[in-house]
């Protein structure tokens, strides 16, 4: 008798990687709070974009690498990778900072409109999700893009209080001397 399969293994396993990967994560939600001039130099000026992130999952989902463009008016200012390394915990709202570099070619740019877009790496941290990104299987981009309109200089962190000066240590009192 002869065993006839109706499926070739190659496709039996296609079948159950996108049957494990049909339970993935959902993309984070990404929205615009503000930018912030951190340093101005004669070269340049060094900016950080303000993210809300936001995981609409009922599980913990890891960031792990932003591919990003930073605009100001309709120029290109930054473009470039950075390491994300952060976990959105499951259905909160996170606040992260995404750097960036302002050439001084594009002259003041406090009043610019700006956007910040690319692709943000993820992955679901269910053990599953782990072995597949692992294997290189599961490796998840989301597409975000969003925009502001001018460029904040930094707040200041607040300013610390006086230091109230410690009191001295009371004087140890001396050992009890035995009577004659």
């Amino acid at each position: 008798m002869r065993v006839r399969r109706t499926r070739p293994p190659t496709m039996l396993a296609a079948g159950a990687v996108a049957a494990a990967l049909g339970g993935c994560a959902a993309s984070p939600e990404f929205r615009a709070l503000r930018a912030e001039r951190i340093r101005t130099t004669d070269e340049a000026t060094e900016v950080k974009v303000f993210l809300e992130l936001r995981n609409p999952n009922d599980a913990p989902v890891e960031l792990t690498t932003w591919d990003y463009t930073f605009t100001v008016g309709d120029r290109t200012a930054y473009t470039g990778p950075w390491v994300a390394s952060l976990t959105l915990p499951p259905k909160q709202v996170m606040v992260t900072e995404v750097p960036a570099v302002v050439p001084a070619s594009f002259g003041d740019v406090a009043a610019g409109k700006w956007r910040i877009g690319g692709t943000v790496g993820y992955r679901a941290t269910g053990k599953l999700d782990r072995l597949l990104y692992q294997l290189g299987i599961n490796r998840l981009t989301a597409l975000f893009g969003v925009s502001g309109e001018g460029i904040e200089l930094a707040r200041a962190a607040p300013a610390a209080g006086p230091v109230p000066a410690a009191s001295p240590a009371p004087a140890p009192e001396p050992p009890a001397t035995p009577a004659p």
